[in-house]
Order: C-alpha cells, then structure tokens, then sequence
C-alpha cells in the first residue's frame, strides 16, 4: 500500500513539474513579448487595418544581438556576419560632433551596455537576425503557436506606438514630453526651439547662443539609456518614443525619434532615414498572430 501511494505521488509530482514548465515557458514569453490586437486607426489621412500581432516589449538589447553575431561566427557564416556586425566606426562622426572612441570600443561589447539597445544596424542585418531568431524561438518554445519574426510594417509599429490611444502625438498621449511634475517621458535631445534650425536635408542643426540649453555628446555619458527605461505605453512596449529610433521593414525609414531628436521629433509618426546604419538606429520585432 505504501510503494502505491509512493508511486502515486512520484507520478503526480512528474505530471505537475511537466505542467509547471510548459507554464513558466508560456509565461517567459509573454514577458517579452505583447500581444498587439487587431484594430483600424487613422494614419496618413486614411483609415488603415491592423491585423494582431505580438511585439517584442524592449528594443533588441546589445547582450540579445551579440548571441545571434557570435551563432554566425561559430557556423563560420563569414557573409551573414559582415551583413549583421554593427559598424561601431559610425561613433565616430565629426560632421554631426559625434566622436566618441569610447562607445566605439565598449557600446556593443561591453557588459555594463548588455541590456542597452543595439545600433548600427542596416535593415539586412536586422532581417537576418529575424531569421535566426524564428529558428531559436521554435526550438525554445515547441508548443507556443506563432508566425516568423520580422520587422514591423510601419503601420504596425504606429499603431502599437499609440498603446491604444486614438489621436496622440505621443505614446503617453501628449501634447507634452513631460508630466505635471515636470519629469521627462522620454530619452531625447532636450534643446530650446531658438536653438533649432535645419540643413537642406532636413538633419537638425543646433545654433548655440546665450539662450542655449541643449546637451551636446561629450556633456555626459549615457547618450542612450537601459531598453526599459521610462514608463511602458498602454500595451506595456517601452521606448517607442525618443532613445533609438527603429526599423521598420516596409520602408527604409526608422520611427519614433532617438537620443539626438528634438522633442518635436519623437512623435508616433516621426521618421528619419534608415539607408544606412547610425548610433540613433535600432529595432525591434514582431511576429503575426495566428491563433492562441
């Protein structure tokens, strides 16, 4: 009678570590990612159809990418790795001011940055991690049922830019980059409007003057802050204002305004060039939803 009733529980202890696991994989998931609801929102002065989808709650961290580049080294992928490494030599950029050696050296490789977002990023670099990561995904969750991992199209990443506001500049809702208490919502370039001007390509120049109070590289060191810096948005994504701005794959465009945008300029819908790599750029991903 006892062996049975030893037997009993050796079998219902194995069932339950089993269920337990399948539940902490299931719910390890779900910390990373949110679920993103279909819907229809107006942007670019038309109605625009979003289906669901799940969305990566953080920009792709340094310590993230760095197990995906050292993959492609280790499978000797030599041309998928020139495509993805990041160009660390873009901190270095004296016709913006940037020239900083020190994030040339230590940004990507450096432990105290693991959970920083990767920049310097093309948009090939950024769909070969997508599809290294579909593979990893699958193997880490067998059971969990969801599409490849891609790039956001750029009205997904709007619309889960909004949090489910219906027409707000900013992902808190706005019209403000900081609250009553006078707290920034956002990682942005905190300079006066009587210091702003632009070139003939649109790039934000900085004109200093006696009512300067702008911050230039060099006044401080973290230029880019943690991926789960500030407060998350309504559908629990952080950053999807100001810190990088981020690839979206129908366009070669990057959303959301970064670090050296101007507040006006990390608005829901803004944009900035993504044809090659920058310090400003990174990205996040999404995979289409397909049933739960």
């Amino acid at each position: 009678m006892k062996r049975i009733i030893r037997i009993t529980i050796a079998i219902f202890s194995i069932a339950l570590l089993s269920v337990t696991a399948k539940k902490d994989k299931k719910e390890n998931f779900n910390k990373d990612y949110v679920y993103i609801p279909s819907g229809t929102f107006q942007f670019e002065q038309k109605a625009v159809s979003v289906a669901a989808f799940y969305m990566l709650s953080t920009e792709v961290t340094n310590k993230q990418y760095r197990e995906f580049i050292l993959d492609l080294k280790t499978q000797g992928k030599e041309s998928d790795y020139l495509i993805a490494a990041p160009d660390t030599s873009n901190w270095i950029d004296t016709t913006r001011n940037w020239k900083i050696n020190s994030m040339k050296e230590l940004y990507f490789n450096h432990p105290a940055y693991a959970n920083y977002p990767v920049v310097n990023i093309t948009q090939a670099g950024a769909a070969l991690y997508c599809v290294w990561l579909t593979k990893e995904m699958r193997i880490k969750y067998p059971k969990l049922n969801f599409n490849d991992f891609r790039l956001p199209s750029k009205e997904e990443w709007v619309y889960a830019a909004k949090g489910g506001l219906k027409h707000s500049p900013f992902p808190w809702g706005g019209p403000f980059t900081n609250n009553a208490e006078g707290k920034y919502l956002a990682n942005f370039w905190r300079v006066g409007e009587n210091n702003l001007t632009r070139d003939s390509l649109g790039n934000v120049l900085v004109v200093k003057g006696s009512g300067y109070t702008g911050r230039y590289i060099g006044d401080f060191s973290d230029i880019i802050y943690p991926v789960k810096s500030y407060n998350p948005n309504g559908y629990g994504l952080y950053n999807m204002a100001g810190n990088v701005s981020e690839l979206v794959g129908t366009d070669t465009v990057a959303m959301g305004g970064s670090w050296r945008s101007p507040g006006f300029d990390i608005q829901v819908t803004s944009e900035v060039s993504a044809t090659k790599s920058k310090p400003t750029i990174g990205f996040r991903v999404v995979s289409s939803f397909v049933g739960r």
